[in-house]
């Protein structure tokens, strides 16, 4: 730690050498590079030419002086439009227009000077090479004009401009095209890295990055940016932090001239085709509405002849009703309201009976050892009969506890059902939007400043808003809702780039953002209007009614929406000083980020109350019902949080130093080496107020066994652990990289790299690695066995038989589920190996193509392949002697002793059985998954081919082309945890890791995109109908055509059994696998129809009934593949010029334009869209999902 301290110091004190002015920049790391070389007409180099560099847009200079040997290099220059000028003396002026700079662009133009005087000049308009004759990195971008004339979708969200990242070579989107669900040559699906301006997009403590950030979270569309790019691969030292790509955006910014606009575009129902399957469209209404102003500041203080402003603000605002089904949920008819359930009957129309639990009565013939059932139940009851003992299932009215119970409270506010029947009655009347930034409204403010030829400051700010929403589907007093609280967010970016001399250049940036998300509950203001159920936590919102039989809950429980805010501030600051010396070009840089989360809990405290039918039923035949339960305020189950601490405050920090070359050895062949060192501290919390798993310590409560409940930090006695987190620090993270670029001929260039890309330290679960056992308690109560006495009556209150937290006790989790387990050694950080080989190849001076073998081998990935307890698959052998429960007084049961005294008497949440006796740690009830664990590999291999013909000639063509195979034994997600979300992971014994490797779920061997832009030849200065007149000219010329294709390969599906006789303490599921010789399918893929049956054979499968005390010999993942993804948008733009600055612009988008399905569900934890599950009857059957139908969507908008 104290060399960390050491290099901190050392860090602040580079960077301080260099701000020596506060005014802060906004150019990024992600600037464009020129470079050459400076030769006569005999080709021999010319030393000491002056060369100038001018922005078209702002009319600043940057000066180089080339050396020598006749190099020259502009090493910091922003995306934009430049024009070179080249001077020397005894030769002419040389002038080159035009020259496109990208984001992240590396450019070589040689410039070859006539002899002559200086006055004379050579002028020629052409682009840069598009090759990259410089460095190894793989990818591309989107240049300003193409953001604008690509089909964007509207979809929940604005217009994401990143979304045109997955065009590129070697981005993946599984079975769908949604960018969320990137992965990038083989990385982590969010595991990727963005940027904006230069600096980290991550979230905090959530470990949310990337894909997460840029498209979804902090939506950009193209009228606040100015460009987005994807490295793919091999990028420079200055990136880290991702074991895939870098997703970058710069914001737009003001020039000379001003600008302005307004615009809008939109969605509607009628303008969409059904899904296929459905007889009506989802109410989809959407608005995406933004103007935008920018240019020059000439105001005193802000421009002069040495100092120049410019300003850029973009509003948006963002409305959606609807995108959703109106939901059918079911909801308590009016008699059964009054208490008659002569209407509860099942499918064949015979009554369900209803029993009074005051007239429960043990059974003296019950024989605990049969099973239960008719003829052998463990207690009897009298059917309701009415008032007048002739009405079955009616509760008398004149029954006290119907008229004074507690549920009248509730059923007051429900409304009637609107449809027939006793089930699925009730059609809520409008949709409730199901994004939680339904209606926001976004800012965005850029400044930049040049001050001198020297200096260049920036600034953006970006401002998201999303105010309290109260959509329901219920009233509002009775609703379940939780997005009902304000999103006010922001971005804060500050860069400043000095040009210290033309050969030395520093580039300082400073990021800060902050996510706020409220979680309060819409029913929140009704707190003194429904009933506060007595000795419970808290009465901050009503309570949480949950019933059987499907109906409709009732109430939220999240909580007071000023309680219940979690916040993740990020701020990050880094420093890159460039040094041009002869045939080098050095890079020395170093980044720090302060990650943080401000999470405060209030919910759970008024309670949550589990109503179901086996209070007013008999166990072993189907009777009862959960809403006569609630009428008679039988409670089956109640919990209620209490809380000691209400918040918790993660923390964590990151370093990351970096030093690199580019070498010219030669004008062909160019050398680049560096290394780059990564360290995150492990997440922490700010007071120590957090508990883990300690697999060392003594558990005192278990005769001293290893294994116990430890508190961060040493404040807290004997239960201290001694340290702030279980990981021990990591402090190995050095990451060289090395790439050449050779050049074959002016036009063919070969590139080859390899380099190790450490990633950051992932917490997944979206709460930064923290647990509070000890100072929370969630104390719970239950009925007794089959609901013969409840666990409480709702009027009385929540029993009060229970100590109050804090316990700070090594032993508070024994007999319970496990604690929070982070893996000692889990902060040695994910990486991922690189390597690729390409040949670009120049076409025209604006086309080239390439082909690319790339390469990722992943290391100590996310994954959950080690469990701590879990016991042998060899111990299966055991049969059902492994369910055989201890009983009071035993010391040991089937050969095996009693773990240690008072075992059994701990055991709350889970029997002590057999299987939980043999266990490692048999004092907890769970497998103790490492939430962090790191134990995942895998490997990637691809080939890449890519066409790109820059704007122009009126075509602006990308086309990308994707053959690949990941094998992984990690998660794929980073936030996933496989066994909860996928079950596409972890399945699998860690005893049997040697099966864990597979196809990823979402691999894709082939991908093909092709999008396009085109000036369609018509109208006034164009091929044809060049000299039409005014009237003729304003309807045919101006329009434009722009287009995207999308094809990928199917997944592989794989297949599970729900029946699975296997003692959870094995934490291994059931895998069936395929007979030899047997067709999988029973329809053919290419014909299929739903109404014809299932896709999948189920004679070609182990049956589900063999997996008792059996897991099957199938594969994780199967090599076979769903159905192929496909899709097409298509857009056609009219432009008319009102005058020769004003423009307005009309357009029809449409997205999946020959409305084609995919029967496919990509999902974002690796959803199917079949039953995959052999125990399931219907196994193979479509369950309903399908691709998006068309959707048009039209826009307008006016340009000056």
């Amino acid at each position: 730690m104290r060399k960390i301290i050491g290099f901190t110091i050392i860090g602040i004190c580079v960077l301080s050498l260099f701000l020596l002015d506060p005014l802060p920049a906004r150019a990024g790391t992600m600037n464009g590079q020129i470079s050459g070389t400076v030769t006569d007409p005999t080709g021999a180099v010319v030393p000491g030419a002056k060369l100038n560099l001018v922005s078209v847009a702002t009319g600043a200079v940057s000066t180089a002086i080339s050396g020598t040997q006749g190099l020259y290099s502009f090493p910091n220059i922003s995306p934009g439009i430049y024009n070179l000028t080249v001077t020397a003396p005894g030769f002419k002026s040389y002038v080159q227009n035009g020259i496109e700079v990208a984001m992240a662009g590396v450019y070589r133009i040689d410039v070859k000077l006539e002899l002559g005087s200086a006055v004379q000049k050579v002028e020629v308009s052409a682009n840069a090479s598009p090759l990259n004759y410089e460095t190894p990195t793989q990818g591309g971008g989107i240049s300003p004009e193409t953001l604008q004339q690509l089909p964007l979708l509207v979809a929940g969200n604005p217009r994401s401009a990143i979304a045109f990242a997955i065009l590129e070579p070697g981005v993946t989107t599984g079975g769908g095209g949604n960018p969320y669900d990137a992965r990038i040559n083989g990385g982590l699906q969010s595991g990727d890295e963005a940027q904006l301006d230069g600096v980290s997009m991550q979230e905090g403590f959530m470990s949310q990055n990337g894909m997460v950030s840029l498209y979804q979270d902090w939506p950009m569309t193209p009228d606040m940016v100015n460009e987005v790019k994807v490295l793919t691969s091999n990028y420079d030292v200055q990136y880290g932090s991702t074991t895939g790509g870098v997703l970058a955006a710069v914001t737009k910014s003001g020039t000379d001239t001003f600008h302005a606009g307004a615009y809008e575009y939109h969605r509607n129902t009628v303008l969409n085709a059904r899904p296929w399957g459905s007889d009506k469209r989802p109410k989809d209404i959407e608005h995406d509405i933004g103007a935008y102003v920018g240019g020059p500041a000439k105001l005193p203080l802000l421009w002069s002849n040495r100092l120049k402003t410019y300003f850029y603000v973009n509003f948006e605002a963002f409305r959606i009703a609807g995108g959703v089904n109106q939901p059918v949920i079911t909801l308590p008819t009016m008699q059964e309201r009054n208490g008659d359930f002569s209407d509860w009957k099942d499918s064949k129309g015979n009554l369900i009976p209803i029993y009074d639990p005051a007239t429960t009565q043990t059974n003296p013939n019950f024989n605990p050892n049969l099973p239960v059932g008719p003829g052998n139940e463990p207690f009897t009851r009298q059917q309701f009969m009415g008032c007048d003992g002739q009405h079955p299932n009616v509760i008398c009215s004149t029954d006290p506890r119907l008229q004074n119970s507690l549920a009248n409270q509730w059923l007051k506010f429900l409304p009637s059902p609107n449809l027939p029947g006793i089930v699925n009655n009730y059609r809520v009347p409008t949709p409730v939007p199901d994004t939680i930034l339904a209606q926001t409204n976004y800012w965005l403010w850029t400044a930049d400043q040049y001050y001198a030829s020297k200096h260049h400051f920036g600034e953006a700010v970006y401002y998201q808003a999303a105010p309290p929403k109260f959509n329901s589907v219920l009233p509002q007093q009775l609703a379940t809702e939780t997005f009902s609280d304000p999103q006010y967010s922001f971005i804060d970016r500050f860069n400043w780039d000095y040009t210290i001399s033309p050969t030395l250049l520093n580039h300082a940036a400073f990021g800060y953002q902050n996510r706020n998300e409220g979680y309060g509950c819409v029913d929140a203001k009704y707190v003194g209007t429904i009933p506060q159920i007595a000795g419970v936590a808290a009465h901050n919102v009503p309570p949480v009614i949950n019933f059987g039989d499907g109906y409709q809950g009732f109430g939220c429980g999240a909580g007071v929406n000023e309680r219940n805010i979690t916040t993740r501030p990020t701020a990050i600051t880094n420093d890159m000083l460039t040094w041009v010396r002869g045939k080098h070009q050095f890079e020395f840089g170093f980044e720090f980020r302060y990650i943080a989360g401000n999470v405060h809990t209030d919910g759970g405290q008024s309670g949550t109350f589990n109503f179901s039918d086996a209070e007013t039923g008999i166990p072993g035949i189907i009777s009862g019902n959960s809403m006569a339960s609630f009428l008679l305020e039988q409670v089956d189950s109640a919990d209620s949080l209490f809380l000691s601490v209400a918040s918790d405050y993660p923390r964590q920090h990151a370093w990351a130093w970096y030093v690199g070359d580019t070498w010219r050895l030669t004008r062909k062949l160019t050398l680049n080496y560096g290394i780059r060192w990564d360290m995150y501290t492990p997440s922490v919390e700010k007071w120590n107020r957090f508990s883990f798993f300690d697999p060392l310590g003594s558990n005192p409560g278990a005769d001293n066994r290893p294994g116990r409940l430890a508190f961060a930090g040493s404040q807290w006695g004997p239960a201290s652990f001694g340290r702030r987190a279980p990981e021990t620090l990591w402090e190995r993270g050095f990451a060289p990289r090395l790439g050449l670029a050779y050049t074959l001929n002016p036009k063919t260039v070969l590139r080859a790299g390899y380099g190790i890309f450490y990633s950051q330290a992932f917490y997944p679960g979206w709460g930064g690695g923290m647990s509070q056992d000890g100072f929370t308690k969630d104390v719970a109560f239950s009925a007794a066995p089959y609901g013969m006495t409840p666990a409480m009556i709702l009027s009385q209150g929540f029993p009060q038989n229970f100590q109050r937290p804090p316990f700070i006790d090594s032993a508070f989790d024994n007999g319970k589920n496990a604690p929070l387990y982070r893996p000692f050694d889990a902060n040695r950080l994910p990486y991922a190996q690189q390597w690729n080989l390409s040949l670009e190849r120049q076409i025209t001076n604006n086309m080239m193509v390439s082909a690319a073998y790339v390469a990722n081998k992943g290391t100590r990935l996310p994954s959950r392949l080690a469990p701590l307890n879990a016991l042998n698959p060899s111990l299966l052998s055991m049969g059902n002697a492994l369910n055989d429960q201890f009983q009071p007084g035993m010391t040991s049961l089937d050969g095996v002793p009693v773990p240690y005294p008072g075992w059994i008497e701990q055991m709350q949440s889970c029997p002590p059985t057999v299987a939980q006796a043999l266990l490692p740690y048999p004092q907890y009830c769970g497998n103790l998954q490492g939430l962090n664990e790191n134990a995942g590999s895998s490997t990637y291999n691809s080939l890449q081919m890519k066409v790109e013909k820059r704007f122009s000639g009126n075509l602006f063509l990308l086309g990308s082309y994707t053959w690949s195979k990941l094998l992984t034994t990690a998660v794929d997600n980073t936030q996933a945890d496989a066994t909860t979300w996928s079950g596409v992971d972890g399945v699998l014994s860690p005893f049997e890791r040697n099966r864990a490797k597979g196809l990823a779920q979402d691999d894709v061997p082939q991908s093909l995109s092709v999008s396009f832009v085109y000036d369609l030849p018509f109208g006034r200065g164009k091929r044809f109908l060049g000299n039409s007149p005014g009237v003729l000219n304003t309807l045919v010329g101006g329009w434009e055509m722009s287009s995207i294709f999308h094809a990928s390969s199917g997944l592989p599906y794989y297949f599970r059994s729900s029946y699975c006789n296997i003692p959870y303490e094995f934490r291994m599921g059931c895998i069936p696998g395929i007979i030899p010789g047997a067709n999988v399918f029973a329809q053919s893929k290419g014909s299929f129809d739903p109404a014809k049956g299932p896709l999948f054979n189920i004679d070609a499968f182990q049956p589900a009934t063999s997996f008792n005390f059996y897991a099957g010999n199938g594969p994780r993942m199967t090599t076979i593949r769903g159905f192929g993804y496909h899709d097409q948008s298509l857009a056609f733009i009219k432009n008319t010029k009102i005058t020769e600055r004003l423009n307005f612009q009309i357009r029809a988008e449409f997205f999946n334009v020959w409305n084609w399905h995919i029967f496919e569900n990509p999902g974002e934890w690796g959803g199917r869209a079949f039953n995959n599950d052999v125990a399931s009857p219907s196994f193979g059957e479509w369950n309903g999902s399908v691709s998006n139908p068309r959707n048009i969507q039209v826009g307008a908008r006016i340009d000056f």
